[in-house]
């Protein structure tokens, strides 16, 4: 009998080593996928940019006629009219010379008979300036009178504003019941005087055109849809003193004829907004205000077609948009912190800009717009 010797093949088991290794790998997988999972979502960029305030001019030209063309031109009325004024000038090269100052004071009467007072009277304030009456009056009892005094000393020092005054003049118990006091400056003390040229008369008659203008203004009233602007043509003026005279001041007195254009302020209004609009770049820039209201000049007219150009000119504060498109995360990802700063350097109304990356190892920017901050601080 023969005997077969089965051989079996021989299974051989993982050593723990083996899982060892497996396991470790697979933990540096885990730890690697985690790790940059965290630096992904915790990776951050901030961008600080610093903006001044610049002014933005708007500057056009607008026609005006009854019937205004919405969106090109205004409606409008052009009329004609003369109007009177008269204005003081003094002349150039004055000398001063001190005269007597003068003014009214009030009389006080607290007793209960009447009290006289002679031309000349003496009133003395508390700093020792002395007044005198100018003529003879008589103080009710228990009453009030008006009157009117002048200076002692001439000169500026008896310029003085409302005082209290006594009478020295009286005796002591009376000058505590009669007593005056003044409510207004006494004036004149010093009198300026000059040699009146052609220059002086050639100024004031300019002068007196604008003047002239303004006053008229006064005299007109519009609502608040309408408004008026005015100018002289020309003026007929006379002068009340000679060349050569000399004089602390003369009068010019005369007619203007005034050209009176009447025109829709929200049309204008309108127009001016648009134009503004255009001036300011919609994908950077906001407008923070308007300086004032709009200067409107009157250039043109015509009385027979009832027509006029009027030249307008208005300042806007613009800066930075912190919404603004050109300053949006996209513009920002992946980038190195040199590209954005020239990116942002380069854009109008940037006086700085800092850029803080987080990690602060990182060399560029996220490429997911959420973690990109931008902020925007404006310097004066």
């Amino acid at each position: 009998m023969i005997a077969h010797r089965i051989q079996t093949k021989q299974h051989l088991e993982p050593s723990v080593k083996f899982y060892r290794t497996v396991a470790i790998s697979f933990l540096l997988i885990t730890v690697l996928l985690l790790g940059m999972v965290i630096f992904i979502t915790t990776k951050k960029a901030t961008i600080v940019v610093v903006a001044k305030d610049d002014i933005k001019s708007v500057n056009l030209s607008v026609n005006i006629a009854r019937d205004g063309k919405p969106g090109e031109s205004v409606s409008g009325v052009v009329t004609s009219t003369i109007f009177a004024w008269s204005e003081k000038y003094s002349p150039t090269g004055n000398k001063s010379t001190d005269t007597i100052a003068a003014g009214m004071l009030i009389l006080y009467n607290k007793t209960n008979a009447a009290q006289t007072l002679v031309k000349t009277t003496r009133l003395i304030t508390a700093s020792g300036i002395l007044f005198r009456l100018s003529d003879r009056v008589t103080v009710p009892a228990m009453g009030q009178i008006e009157a009117k005094v002048y200076a002692d000393q001439a000169g500026a020092g008896s310029e003085i504003g409302p005082s209290q005054f006594t009478i020295p003049g009286l005796a002591l118990d009376k000058q505590k019941v009669i007593y005056a006091e003044s409510k207004q400056a006494m004036i004149g003390g010093v009198r300026t005087v000059g040699i009146l040229s052609d220059a002086d008369i050639a100024a004031a008659k300019e002068n007196f055109k604008e003047k002239a203008k303004q006053a008229f203004l006064k005299t007109r009233s519009g609502d608040d849809d309408q408004k008026i602007i005015s100018m002289i043509t020309g003026s007929n003026v006379l002068i009340d003193k000679k060349v050569g005279s000399e004089v602390s001041e003369f009068t010019l007195n005369g007619t203007s004829t005034v050209i009176v254009v009447q025109y829709n302020a929200k049309e204008l209004a309108s127009l001016v907004n648009k134009e503004m609009s255009g001036k300011v770049d919609a994908g950077l820039e906001k407008i923070i205000s308007t300086t004032g209201v709009p200067q409107v000049s009157l250039v043109a007219y015509s009385l027979a077609e009832g027509t006029a150009q009027i030249t307008v000119s208005q300042s806007l504060v613009v800066t930075i948009d912190a919404n603004a498109d050109k300053l949006a995360a996209n513009n920002f990802l992946g980038k190195k912190k040199d590209e954005i700063e020239r990116y942002v350097l380069g854009l109008d109304h940037v006086s700085g800009v800092e850029v803080q990356f987080s990690p602060v190892w990182m060399r560029s920017a996220p490429s997911v717009p959420d973690k990109i901050k931008v902020v925007v601080k404006n310097v004066k």
